[in-house]
């Protein structure tokens, strides 16, 4: 069997597959009832003071979550908290690890919409230390719409915080967006690697979207675009952990677990066709 191929069982369920607003216990919940291994769930709003369903204001929230997934044989492979961005402070990127913490999850996906990277290092080596300190890492997701756009801007960051435990998130939709390709993931050292996220688009974004729109709304099922997603997988260490990003807008009015399972019917028929030897 090829080393690259994954069943179901193998993959992350990404809470954006459900939608931007999918609540901790949704998608739990989905993917025990889809078959994933894991799941990959938002436990804030992107920016303080946004609200979160299921856990702000709920006392012992995350330990009920936990308790889920638990209950239903889903690792929690990673959380998404706050952004790095102007409004951030250096509590709210403690929460973020504290949140970690409580849900025994080994990663924090993080997005950054700070564009003075100065002050993004300043906050990402005492992130990074109480991450280490909490036995978490941090994968630093690059965006083109974001304040890191690039891998080039990512590595630098991250060889600025001076901590072995901050990494990179690759999205595959980021990576083509950001004009980057396979060669250049093949490139990278696969140890700085924590996390990519696989969703197939279009090979080029359409001319009347926007990045931030394409990233939300014209994601598409493994497969059904014009991505090179089975090079990237190539390119990738054969041990690594793949997440399913897919919020396809059609089945946006499907239950949660039906989204979670057309995730992964297509996954199983894109890694079957790429990697069945």
């Amino acid at each position: 069997m090829n080393v690259r191929r994954r069943d179901i069982s193998d993959l992350t369920l990404g809470f954006l597959t459900l939608g931007a607003q999918a609540a901790p216990m949704v998608v739990i919940d989905a993917a025990s009832q889809a078959g994933y291994g894991a799941a990959g769930p938002r436990i804030s709003g992107r920016y303080p003071g946004d609200a979160w369903p299921s856990v702000d204001e709920v006392p012992e929230a995350l330990k009920k979550v936990r308790a889920s997934a638990d209950a239903g044989g889903v690792r929690i492979s990673s959380v998404s908290g706050y952004y790095i961005s102007p409004a951030v402070q250096p509590a709210h990127l403690r929460a973020n690890v504290e949140a970690a913490m409580a849900l025994g999850a080994p990663l924090i996906l993080q997005g950054c919409f700070e564009p003075d990277h100065a002050r993004v290092a300043m906050l990402l080596r005492d992130y990074a230390a109480a991450a280490a300190d909490a036995g978490v890492r941090i994968a630093l997701e690059f965006m083109p719409m974001s304040g890191l756009k690039t891998i080039g801007q990512t590595q630098q960051l991250v060889a600025a915080s001076g901590a072995s435990n901050v990494g990179l998130l690759i999205d595959t939709l980021h990576l083509a967006r950001s004009g980057a390709t396979a060669e250049d993931v093949a490139a990278l050292d696969p140890a700085s690697i924590f996390l990519t996220q696989l969703s197939d688009a279009p090979a080029q974004l359409a001319p009347d979207s926007t990045l931030f729109d394409e990233a939300m709304s014209g994601r598409m099922y493994l497969g059904d675009g014009g991505l090179d997603l089975a090079a990237v997988v190539r390119a990738l260490a054969p041990e690594a952990e793949l997440e399913l990003e897919t919020p396809v807008v059609a089945h946006a009015g499907l239950a949660p677990a039906a989204r979670a399972q057309h995730a992964a019917d297509a996954a199983r028929r894109f890694f079957a066709h790429h990697f069945s030897s």
